[in-house]
């Protein structure tokens, strides 16, 4: 026979894992939740299947592969850009060249020089006052 003092208190912590009695309804979602951690190795992370894996790098490649060839085709057009730019500025150049040659046989110095070898006379400038009388 054990007796117990009265006076002695034993500490005891309490039960923080309440276990609940299986109802008809938490025993059909403890199933599903044990069948879940069942067929993946960790309870909160999913198994992923080796086809998944295998379907992904493949999506990955070919993404990858598109974003190259995109790159390249980018470069290629960058160059060909950059060619006919160097063109265009070359042309710009020479351009304005013949453009200032054009000017400068048909500007005013030119002109007056052409009318003096020809045996014009200067008439001076053009800035008479005109008086008008009553």
């Amino acid at each position: 026979m054990m007796v117990q003092s009265p006076l002695k208190k034993h500490d005891i912590r309490p039960n923080l894992r309440k276990v609940s009695l299986p109802d008809n309804k938490s025993s059909s979602v403890n199933k599903k939740a044990n069948r879940a951690s069942k067929s993946s190795g960790f309870a909160g992370l999913p198994k992923i299947k080796p086809w998944k894996v295998i379907l992904g790098s493949i999506a990955i490649g070919i993404f990858g592969l598109l974003y190259l060839t995109h790159v390249f085709a980018t470069q290629r057009l960058l160059e060909e850009v950059q060619i006919l730019e160097a063109e265009y500025n070359r042309e710009r150049v020479q351009y304005d060249e013949l453009r200032l040659r054009y000017d400068r046989m048909i500007g005013p110095a030119e002109i007056y020089r052409k009318a003096e070898e020809q045996g014009f006379i200067n008439g001076g400038p053009a800035d008479k006052v005109i008086i008008i009388k009553e």
